[in-house]
């Protein structure tokens, strides 16, 4: 048997692997020598960044408004009481016999510091009326004693005085006079200048005595001295 008949016999699955492992051998060579002429260029490396986890948004903080200070505290003091005002000063008049002529003799008098102007001029009166003089051992008065002030106020025209009726009785002309000076001096005592008016039980008066004294209305201190001659 020759040399191709024994080819024969080889048995077909052998001739397979054969084949097979010839054609693995020369991929293999043909593989390699591939990669020598072509190398595979190398990969840059870059390196790796941590990336921190995302947070979430956190809202802003309320704006509140500024926190004004405190004032300081004050040291509470004992309320202080006022000083009393001072007592205004006046004069009252009374009369005194001069060699046969009357005469205005002033005493000293002193209100409240807080008087009122009416308040005055009633003061004034309250201490004229009581008949007690102290401006000398020889005052006097000609106003009759049961005389009463119904009415005292001080107004923008001037200063209006009521007398009860007891104001015109008794009495002659020098009587009459000396009475009429003085309540216009004393309704003035804290306001020399101010003119005054006169009323008897609410009336103007205008004839005093029962010779008829005239009365002019207003009258002020210089009116009385011009007219009456004290």
């Amino acid at each position: 048997m020759d040399y191709k008949d024994k080819l024969r016999q080889i048995p077909l699955g052998l001739a397979a692997g054969l084949a097979t492992l010839m054609l693995a051998s020369g991929g293999s060579v043909a593989w390699f020598t591939w990669r020598t002429l072509n190398p595979v260029p190398p990969v840059a490396e870059f390196p790796s960044l941590e990336v921190p986890p995302s947070q979430p948004d956190q809202a802003a903080p309320p704006q509140t408004a500024p926190i004004e200070a405190a004032p300081p505290e004050v040291a509470q003091q004992d309320p202080v009481n006022p000083a009393p005002a001072a007592e205004k000063t006046g004069q009252i008049f009374w009369l005194k016999d001069q060699d046969g002529r009357l005469q205005l003799v002033p005493e000293t008098i002193t209100v409240a510091g807080d008087a009122s102007p009416d308040a005055q001029v009633k003061a004034a009166f309250d201490t004229l009326l009581a008949q007690s003089s102290n401006a000398s051992p020889d005052a006097f008065t000609t106003i009759p004693d049961q005389t009463q002030l119904l009415e005292a106020t001080v107004e923008a025209d001037g200063i209006h005085v009521d007398l009860s009726s007891a104001f015109t009785s008794g009495g002659g002309s020098a009587s009459m006079t000396g009475r009429l000076g003085q309540v216009i001096y004393t309704a003035t005592a804290f306001d020399p200048a101010a003119p005054v008016w006169i009323s008897v039980e609410g009336d103007a008066l205008t004839l005093l005595g029962g010779e008829g004294l005239e009365v002019s209305q207003p009258m002020t201190r210089d009116d009385f001295n011009q007219g009456f001659g004290f």
